[in-house]
């Protein structure tokens, strides 16, 4: 047999198809797969990775919304902060300056009414300031600050408020003195209400050197000055020359040997004149120098009057004074002025209780800052004598409420520790 003729069929041939039947039933088979992706170098797909870049940015935009907000809300010097602090300061500004322009003014009205015609006009006068001072305190109180100042706001607005007051009592003072030309203890009153004006510019400064220090804190600015008296003494002055008080007044600064000034002046014309009613013969020469004539001729007084014989000008010294030459006292022998034992009690009234008043609210001011002040309108009513018998419980003596010698002088010992 030849080779040729044995043939062995492993696989039998499969019949001829028309057309592509045989990749036809390879597709029916198995379905189509979809084209590959295209991937980064990183083996992801780019969709997930952009997804994933998006998310990652809305977050880090989240968080730094947030950052945002907490530093605006905290004070942490952004923008918003910032100008609400200076806004503040910007309504603030216009309201110290009018009130230093109606301090100014009450000076130069009062020092303008030396004659008839110029006193006539003065209460009308003080009727606008009053209201200027009135639309300021209101001015003040309408701003809208920012919580870190909360404090200082409210020690400005008891300093416009001392004002507010101190005007009021000045005009009521000023109309009864100028229809009751005779009674000199309306001077006192009108000049003790400078008391009141002084402590608001105590006021107003703390307020300003406290509310700086924040403000320096949050990015600058200055809370303004405002200044409503700048010459005490010389106010109180031309408020006893418009009323015809004598130049004597309960209320001035602590004098002592060294001292100079208008308002020595006006305490060695007083001293003249209470030599002149004793008979002395004495005289003291009114130079404005406080030498040893005068600290010599004051401790006169202060023994004939039952106070320490230190020779310090201060409130119960002047209240002396004040006493001697309105002839309220009891006489001695010598023709001087002594205090009773109970100088002033429940139902008193006149100068003289002003003048105490007015060193208890200096004592109140030391001891109990936050305590309600007096109101000094002469009239020594249920208050006052409260405070009289607060004032001699703290001082060790018996809590009489009546005002006697040793009252007074524990008052003056009280005021001198102060200064």
């Amino acid at each position: 047999m030849d080779e040729e003729e044995f043939e062995f069929e492993f696989f039998p041939d499969e019949p001829e198809r028309e057309g592509n039947e045989h990749e036809d039933a390879w597709a029916e088979q198995e379905p189509p797969r979809p084209p590959p992706r295209a991937r980064s170098k990183s083996g992801q797909p780019d969709a997930i990775k952009r997804r994933r870049i998006t998310a990652a940015a809305v977050i880090a935009g989240f968080i730094l919304f947030v950052i945002l907000l907490v530093v605006l809300t905290s004070g942490g010097g952004g923008g918003a902060t910032s100008g609400s602090y200076q806004g503040y300061l910007t309504g603030l500004s216009p309201v110290a300056a009018g009130s230093q322009q109606t301090g100014g003014a009450l000076a130069d009205d009062l020092a303008a009414a030396k004659t008839a015609s110029a006193r006539g006009g003065l209460v009308g006068k003080l009727d606008g300031l009053v209201g200027d001072a009135t639309d300021e305190l209101r001015g003040l109180q309408a701003l809208k600050l920012p919580s870190t100042l909360t404090t200082q706001q409210a020690q400005a607005l008891a300093a416009l408020d001392h004002r507010l007051r101190g005007l009021q009592g000045q005009r009521d003072a000023d109309t009864q003195g100028l229809a009751n030309p005779g009674d000199t203890s309306w001077s006192a009153i009108a000049a003790a209400q400078v008391a009141d004006l002084k402590t608001s510019d105590v006021l107003w400064d703390g307020a300003r050197t406290s509310a700086n220090d924040v403000l320096q804190a949050h990015g600058g600015g200055f809370f303004p000055p405002s200044r409503f008296v700048t010459d005490a003494a010389a106010l109180q002055t031309a408020i006893r020359t418009a009323l015809g008080g004598g130049g004597v007044s309960s209320a001035g600064p602590n004098l002592s040997l060294g001292s100079t000034g208008a308002a020595v002046t006006a305490w060695q014309n007083g001293l003249d004149q209470w030599l002149k009613k004793t008979g002395s013969g004495e005289s003291v020469t009114a130079d404005g120098s406080f030498g040893a004539t005068t600290q010599t001729v004051t401790e006169q007084l202060q023994s004939a009057a039952g106070l320490t014989p230190d020779g310090v000008v201060g409130p119960s010294t002047r209240q002396a004074l004040q006493q001697a030459l309105s002839g309220t006292g009891s006489s001695g022998q010598s023709g001087q002025t002594t205090p009773t034992a109970a100088t002033l009690k429940l139902g008193d009234s006149g100068a003289t209780v002003t003048a105490w008043q007015n060193d208890l609210n200096q004592w109140l001011k030391l001891n109990a800052p936050t305590q309600t002040q007096l109101t000094a309108d002469g009239s020594f009513g249920a208050s006052t004598q409260t405070v009289t018998e607060q004032f001699q419980s703290a001082s060790n003596l018996t809590p009489t409420g009546q005002v006697d010698a040793a009252t007074q002088r524990a008052m003056t010992a009280a005021l001198a520790k102060s200064g």
